[in-house]
């Protein structure tokens, strides 16, 4: 008995140094159970009871393939869904800084920070928030009382000695109100002769704007910068840049020369293309507008004979123009240089106010004729033509003769 009391003593303590040793340093709770089982010589469950232990928790391994995965999401992120952020502000600021030493962040981008997606008006490539033209009433309509037939007829048997020529015309007499229309209302590029409406544009502000807190004034100056100058005629792109020039000067050059430096930069002046074709939409004009800045060589920009005689009536209407600058108006347009259209043929001192156009696809002229018996009228004609075809001058030539010498006899 006594050997065999010894043996299980020694088993008891063998099991229990094996549990002391496999226990963590960290200091368990106590445990009554435990306790019996592991002090009671003859315990049957010594052999099968194990120390509970209090679970620790280890740290996940990171995947590197995953961590990869999401950081190339957040590149890809960053760089496509916000490239607005990374190319305007990012890149320039840190990018530049760290590459270049310097940055290249515009100050546009601070002015007007939300022009990209707010905006009335764009110019070469770049959207502006620019002053909206002041809201206008409808201009008068043109009514022909009496129709010229006999000279219709003349001016359409002209026309088929032309036959590659697309003719539109627009005649209007002002004593008799008598006139005629051929095509009048068939869309045609505009080219140069949409000068007239935007000096009309021009004038009518200096105009309704003379009793207001902040008058625009035609000695005006404005800074010809950089973005204005474009090809064409005119010489204000042959000029060096940041020279001030006023709003006189330009509009003179505008339809003088038919300088397109000049035009855009008045353009910008009356609030840009969107301004320019809401006020045209105001005034009752439903075809003309500017759909490209000066100079326009495919012909984006649309006129109609009807709309373009319709401007030069209303210059005349004192319900609309103060006749003090009604005669500014007049005076830009008497000092139009090209006159090989529809003055071209007519008496030395016969006066003609108006304003040509010529394109490749299109040429025309636009404008007032005083002729010697006093008689007054509005004539445009409008051509479309194989590119650069030079029987539309011809065309356009004689067809202003016919008219001239039909009214002058009326």
């Amino acid at each position: 008995m006594f050997y065999f009391k010894l043996f299980i003593k020694l088993k008891w303590l063998i099991v229990y140094w094996n549990q002391v040793l496999s226990r963590p340093l960290k200091k368990q709770p106590y445990n009554y159970q435990n306790h019996y089982e592991y002090n009671h010589p003859y315990s049957s469950y010594v052999h099968d009871i194990k120390p509970k232990r209090k679970k620790v928790k280890t740290r996940k391994k990171t995947n590197p393939i995953g961590a990869i995965f999401a950081l190339s999401v957040l590149a890809l992120y960053g760089y496509f869904v916000c490239p607005y952020n990374f190319k305007h502000y990012f890149e320039p600021l840190f990018l530049n800084r760290i590459l270049n030493h310097k940055t290249n962040l515009e100050t546009k981008d601070f002015i007007q920070p939300t022009a990209q997606y707010l905006h009335n008006s764009h110019f070469l490539g770049e959207y502006l928030l620019v002053d909206r033209a002041q809201k206008s009433k409808e201009i008068s309509d043109i009514q022909i009382i009496s129709e010229m037939t006999d000279t219709k007829n003349k001016l359409l048997n002209l026309a088929k000695k032309y036959p590659r020529l697309q003719p539109s015309i627009f005649v209007w007499e002002y004593s008799t109100g008598s006139g005629l229309e051929i095509n009048s209302d068939e869309v045609f590029p505009s080219a140069s002769i949409m000068k007239i409406p935007i000096a009309f544009e021009l004038i009518r502000l200096v105009d309704s704007s003379a009793n207001t807190s902040n008058p625009i004034n035609l000695t005006d100056k404005r800074k010809f910068s950089e973005e204005f100058r474009t090809l064409g005629s005119g010489d204000l792109q042959y000029t060096k840049g940041d020279v001030l020039y006023s709003l006189d000067y330009l509009a003179n050059i505008m339809i003088a020369n038919s300088d397109n430096s000049a035009t855009n930069m008045l353009l910008y002046e009356i609030g840009g293309m969107d301004g320019f074709n809401r006020a045209m939409r105001n005034l009752g004009l439903k075809v003309t507008s500017i759909n490209e800045w000066l100079p326009d060589l495919d012909g984006t920009n649309k006129i109609t004979a009807r709309e373009m005689s319709k401007i030069l009536y209303n210059i005349d209407n004192p319900n609309y123009i103060n006749p003090k600058y009604k005669n500014i108006l007049k005076e830009y347009l008497g000092n139009t240089r090209n006159i090989h259209l529809i003055k071209e043929k007519l008496p030395k001192d016969v006066m003609v106010l108006h304003k040509t156009g010529d394109i490749g696809t299109m040429l025309g002229d636009s404008g007032i004729v005083y002729a010697n018996n006093g008689r007054k009228y509005i004539i445009t004609i409008l051509t479309k033509r194989p590119h650069n075809d030079y029987s539309a001058r011809n065309f356009i030539q004689e067809a202003s003769l016919l008219i001239f010498n039909d009214i002058n006899n009326l």
